[in-house]
């Protein structure tokens, strides 16, 4: 198998995957090879909320499983009811794992809902701006309080930081 079996089609916004060949077996080689599931791996900005939960273990297995390279706090004050979710404690935990905790408070919510009103506009866009430099670099995850993506404003930071570097949003529960 001489010829790519995927590349990246750059003609549109969004990323996509086009297979390029004409072999039926080639087609099935790659889907069992490389399935949809190690493509989402590698196309998503993460979001992650991690509500009551009491310990690491599924942030630990989501960050491992997409190979997450930068976590970024989108908490207006990261702090939380236990403090094991407090930024310091994260940040410890990420730097343990060799992965990168950044807060960015001005990524984080004053409105109380999921309607995204940051503290400061200004400073949200160049906040988003940085992340969007990062994601560069490596995989990002979202990370916020509010487990249910539904009802939380990382929904719309995700949104905007995914318009400015062409990537779909996967939000992990």
């Amino acid at each position: 198998m001489n010829k790519p079996l995927c590349k990246k089609n750059d003609s549109s916004q969004s990323p996509q995957i086009s297979l390029i060949t004409t072999s039926k077996e080639e087609v099935e080689d790659f889907s069992n090879e490389f399935n949809e599931s190690e493509l989402a791996k590698h196309e998503y900005i993460f979001t992650f909320g991690y509500g009551n939960r009491k310990n690491y273990d599924l942030f630990l297995e989501y960050l491992q499983k997409y190979n997450i390279k930068s976590v970024i706090d989108v908490r207006k004050n990261p702090r939380a009811w236990t403090r094991r979710w407090y930024g310091d404690k994260i940040e410890e935990f990420c730097f343990s794992k060799n992965i990168q905790y950044i807060s960015k408070i001005d990524l984080g919510n004053q409105s109380g809902t999921q309607e995204w009103i940051p503290p400061n506009k200004k400073k949200a866009i160049a906040a988003l701006r940085e992340v969007a430099q990062i994601t560069q670099q490596g995989k990002v995850l979202l990370l916020c309080a509010e487990m249910n993506p539904d009802k939380c404003h990382r929904v719309d930071v995700a949104e905007k930081l995914a318009k400015l570097v062409s990537l779909p949003v996967k939000h992990l529960l």
